[in-house]
């Protein structure tokens, strides 16, 4: 995770002090950090990992921050099942997100945020038909360049190298399916009309 792409999550995800975070896919901790800063000594970050020499590097990390405290740390798969329920934001920071799509909706909370972090196209299009298809709405996807500038006045220029494609950021929140004709509409407006692999 560079900090181009965590600060970016952090906003749009409207993460803040007080709230319940969850994380699949700890790694070495680094959004967990950025995740556990934010929501602050009231808030609480629960996250999931799979392989124990991560979750270890993880716990360490955070603790080095003094930021453990507010810290779940799980050992496992959330395809196993999850129990939690009604959090704020979920970010999913795994290959295959497509497959984690029901679980991640059981845990959010209605108007909950989703994102996920993924280098390839094709990763990104098997994921918007997952959340389509599971009562996902405000669909975004975008990628963060970010370049320097030598300082120098009388020739400003860009540095030579530049920190560039990373990944493709997909946002998306819970919705609750309509129950009536009108909200259906809508539902399909939100959604992005049609899906385009869909028969009419």
């Amino acid at each position: 995770m560079y900090p181009k792409d965590i600060g970016f999550i952090l906003t749009t995800m409207s993460i803040g002090p007080g709230q319940t975070v969850m994380e699949a896919g700890t790694g070495s901790g680094s959004m967990t950090v950025a995740l556990a800063f934010c929501v602050g000594a009231q808030g609480r970050v629960i996250t999931y990992e799979r392989r124990p020499e991560f979750q270890e590097l993880a716990r360490k990390n955070l603790s080095r921050l003094g930021l453990d405290g507010q810290v779940e740390f799980k050992l496992g798969d959330i395809a196993e099942g999850i129990s939690e329920t009604n959090v704020d934001a979920f970010f999913l920071d795994v290959p295959n997100p497509w497959d984690y799509i029901r679980q991640v909706r059981a845990a959010l909370k209605p108007g909950g945020f989703f994102c996920n972090l993924v280098p390839t196209f094709n990763q990104v299009e098997t994921l918007l038909h997952a959340l389509r298809h599971n009562d996902f709405a405000f669909l975004e996807v975008c990628e963060i360049l970010l370049r320097y500038y030598k300082p120098e006045p009388s020739r400003l220029r860009p540095t030579d190298r530049m920190v560039a494609h990373t990944g493709f950021l997909t946002f998306a929140r819970r919705i609750e399916p309509a129950e009536d004709e009108r909200g259906s509409e809508l539902m399909e407006e939100l959604h992005g009309g049609k899906d385009d692999h869909t028969p009419e």
